[in-house]
């Protein structure tokens, strides 16, 4: 089996962000090679490289297990530094800088979520740095447990399309993958978001290293947005099986705020503000609903000013309830105004993450016997969902 099909190298190669994270070591740490490795008992491989001196490991790459120090790692699970091997006490004569020509080096265990040691993190150079700064260490730590922490989502993965090929009902397992998928994207997802903005705010960073900060939180968010469309996926159980039952205000009022509060914490720079006053009970599909307000609220943050409150207020009055999202600095193109109700076309040269997304809002709504609209408000505009409060026979 060629390395590059290495099942462990694999499985890295599908953690989207892992390349640009180790862009992000590099230029944070000041070493010119950096990497994901595989260690177990017998054997050392590359899943994921940065190399900017032409080391001449690619992913798949071997090296002999007993000259790496990561072997070292896999047995006393600690970090290992060196800035000036040549001049270190131990590291002078230390086979693994001997034999590789390194002076920098810095190394961090990588474990799964279940605790499995999986391999390390790991930064090296040929020329001395200062990569024992305080904070180093630390800042490598949290992103080997980002990538720990997707290694878990991938087996889940594998778990969930090995189901799908079984020989259990289609659809009932398809609606099952689905919700297992998109439910485990958005923890990690929020880590990688967090930490993201942490290293934003983080002081003495340079322009540079805060613009691949800056790259990391966009592809979040674009990752984002293939959670919701995994999960409009399966809109047509959502239109067709979507069950009406009586929901009582306070249970209804829980699940929107357990939705927005998860919309909150994925997006920690921009303040949601919040007014729920449901009376008495609503026919409705509680889950889908607080979905379809998720997607209203997604569609505002991205398409408003960076730093303008996203106004949420959710009510009934009569026989309605109404679901309003507003914000200043709301852009409302004439294509969004004419097809918010329906299927929304995207113009050309308009990329995914730029474009408006009604489609999973559009089922649940119809599900609903309610409406989308999309009002132009001075100095912004609104996005609102109606539907009637009394809907069973």
């Amino acid at each position: 089996m060629d390395g590059s099909d290495h099942p462990d190298v694999a499985a890295i190669s599908r953690i989207a962000f892992v390349p640009k994270l180790l862009e992000v070591v590099t230029r944070l740490t000041g070493l010119r090679f950096a990497a994901v490795a595989r260690v177990t008992d017998t054997q050392w491989i590359t899943c994921a490289v940065r190399d900017e001196i032409d080391f001449g490991l690619v992913p798949g790459s071997e090296l002999p297990l007993e000259t790496t120090i990561c072997n070292e790692i896999r047995d006393h699970r600690r970090p290992v530094v060196f800035e000036h091997a040549s001049a270190h006490p131990v590291y002078a004569s230390h086979h693994t800088p001997l034999r590789y020509g390194l002076e920098s080096y810095i190394s961090v265990p990588l474990y799964a979520v279940n605790g499995e040691f999986f391999g390390t993190l790991c930064a090296i150079d040929p020329a001395p740095s200062s990569v024992e700064a305080r904070g180093m260490v630390e800042m490598l730590e949290l992103f080997a447990q980002l990538i720990g922490s997707e290694l878990e989502l991938v087996d889940r993965l594998q778990l969930s399309q090995s189901a799908l090929r079984s020989a259990l009902d289609v659809a009932g397992a398809r609606e099952q993958f689905i919700s297992e998928v998109s439910d485990g994207l958005r923890d990690p997802l929020q880590a990688v978001v967090m930490d993201a903005h942490a290293l934003r705010a983080s002081r003495g960073l340079g322009e540079e290293a805060m613009a691949l900060a800056r790259s990391i939180e966009h592809s979040a968010w674009r990752m984002a947005d293939v959670i919701d469309e995994l999960a409009s996926f399966n809109h047509d159980q959502i239109s067709a099986d979507a069950e009406l039952t009586a929901v009582g205000a306070a249970a209804l009022t829980s699940e929107i705020t357990r939705m927005l509060n998860r919309l909150a914490a994925q997006h920690p720079g921009r303040p949601i503000a919040t007014q729920c006053r449901i009376d008495g009970t609503v026919d409705c599909a509680p889950g889908p609903l607080a979905q379809l307000l998720a997607n209203l609220v997604v569609n505002v943050l991205r398409h408003s000013d960076a730093e303008s409150t996203v106004s949420v207020d959710i009510g009934t009055a009569g026989d309605r309830l109404r679901m309003d999202v507003r914000a200043t600095g709301l852009s409302l193109p004439v294509h969004v105004l004419d097809s918010v109700s329906g299927s929304l076309v995207r113009p050309a040269g308009v990329g995914r993450q730029d474009a408006w997304n009604f489609f999973t809002a559009g089922e649940i709504a119809r599900a609903h016997g309610g409406q989308l609209t999309a009002e132009l408000d001075s100095p912004g505009g609104r996005l609102s969902f109606t539907m009637p409060v009394r809907q069973r026979a």
